[in-house]
């Protein structure tokens, strides 16, 4: 049975700016910092992640980024990275294409006096992003613009005054990354958590981010992270072993990355993806794993079995989640329209397809017998299905960062929330944290 959560504001006041108890980052003549030991557009590779298809940021810029994008997608709302880290050649042709056309609004790069170019974008920090919608790049009119206004604050992306309506240099597509305080130096937002993992014997977790750094709470332990890794794509998502002795990290390229006894059977991480992957389970015996893209596409490894995938249907919202079955025989996915897809023994318990939704799901999980699941919110509402109790969400309270997962306890008995500031919501038997 179904049990909807009443939440207490619309999604577009949740998704509201920080606190006001500090100084958000986000004002108009606010700049990005530079990245410190390096030349303008001239960052290695190993500063830099993927987010997107074709658009790369400065490491700590990526995790709120790739979070704008899901949550874009999420709402279906057509949002693509058109420029985003720009090197310096690419910046001094850029400035002589613009002004040869009369365009005054590109960055003009400088010259050392042996007349190196030196530049000056705060592409070239790899903290903007030229962002785009289908047919070509945004405009105010557009329903990206109005999502990066609604949304892009609360992670720490910033439009600059100079951009705005009105202004000679009036660029709606244009956003920069001042989450670290900035220039102005002003509070951090926090927005790089992607998942929690409860310890083995439940009284801690360990929140995991999208660097791939691994962070102990209470009795947990880190058994390794990816933080010192110069990842390729940002890490998106992770599983326990079933001895919770071990954990695996996942890459939205469908890298993996494996600790404590967590066993590597493969990734997809040399292999060309139609989206992103999103999600992972392992099996009942931790023999293999499932990975999951946003367009359903399913990706078996060890003894993981495939039963099918959405991959080739045409999806009314993005896949966000998967559970398998208590025997593995199967496995569900959900869109971040609470739609569920049932493949081998999966039973269908109901979704919240046909309901007008808050806020788009963002995760789910199986109860331990496997005849029911849960739901969860990107603000906290929790939807149960089959013979999943509620224990209670994460909608009745006002969340400074959005829900990006969920764990339940090993009993069925309680639950776990992480924002993606990296606060626990505990509900049921789930130890607070």
């Amino acid at each position: 049975m179904l049990r909807r959560i009443v939440l207490l504001a619309t999604a577009l006041v949740l998704l509201a700016a920080a606190p006001a108890t500090a100084e958000s980052p986000v004002r108009p003549d606010n700049k990005p910092t530079p990245v410190e030991g390096y030349e303008n557009g001239r960052l290695p590779a190993s500063r830099l992640i993927t987010v997107l298809p074709g658009c790369r940021t400065v490491r700590e810029a990526a995790p709120s980024g790739a979070l704008l994008f899901r949550q874009a997608a999420a709402l279906n709302v057509p949002l693509f990275g058109n420029d985003c880290y720009r090197p310096l050649d690419d910046q001094v042709t850029l400035y002589a294409r613009n002004t040869s056309t009369g365009g005054p609004c590109t960055a003009q790069p400088t010259y050392y006096p042996d007349g190196r170019p030196r530049g000056t974008s705060n592409h070239g920090w790899g903290k903007a992003i030229d962002f785009g919608n289908t047919g070509g790049p945004l405009n105010f009119s557009s329903v990206g613009y109005r999502f990066l206004k609604s949304h892009a604050a609360r992670v720490g992306w910033n439009h600059p005054g100079w951009a705005e309506p009105g202004q000679p240099c009036a660029e709606p597509w244009h956003w920069e990354w001042v989450g670290d305080g900035g220039t102005m130096r002003l509070d951090s937002v926090r927005s790089d958590v992607v998942s929690v993992l409860p310890s083995a014997d439940e009284k801690g977790v360990n929140v995991v981010t999208a660097l791939g750094d691994v962070q102990p709470r209470a009795s947990a332990k880190s058994l390794g992270s990816a933080i010192g890794v110069p990842l390729n794509w940002v890490i998106v998502g992770a599983a326990n072993t079933p001895s919770r002795s071990g954990y695996w990290l996942l890459g939205a390229d469908g890298g993996i990355f494996s600790y404590g006894d967590a066993s590597f059977f493969g990734s997809t991480g040399d292999r060309r993806l139609n989206r992103p992957v999103v999600t992972m389970a392992p099996t009942p015996d931790g023999g293999g794993y499932w990975l999951a893209a946003g367009d359903g596409g399913m990706f078996t490894f060890g003894n993981a079995g495939f039963f099918g995938s959405s991959g080739s249907m045409k999806l009314n919202s993005p896949v966000v989640g998967m559970t398998p079955t208590a025997d593995g025989g199967g496995y569900w996915l959900v869109a971040a329209d609470g739609g569920i897809f049932t493949f081998g023994n999966a039973t269908f318990f109901g979704s919240t397809g046909d309901l007008r939704l808050s806020s788009p799901i963002v995760g789910m999980a199986a109860t331990p017998s496997g005849r029911g699941y849960w739901l969860v919110g990107a603000d906290g509402g929790i939807f149960t299905f089959g013979d999943a109790g509620f224990f209670g969400s994460g909608a009745d309270r006002a969340l400074a960062q959005p829900v990006v997962a969920m764990h339940r306890t090993a009993n069925g008995d309680g639950y776990w929330l992480v924002t993606a500031d990296g606060s626990i919501v505990a509900r049921g038997s789930a130890n607070p944290l």
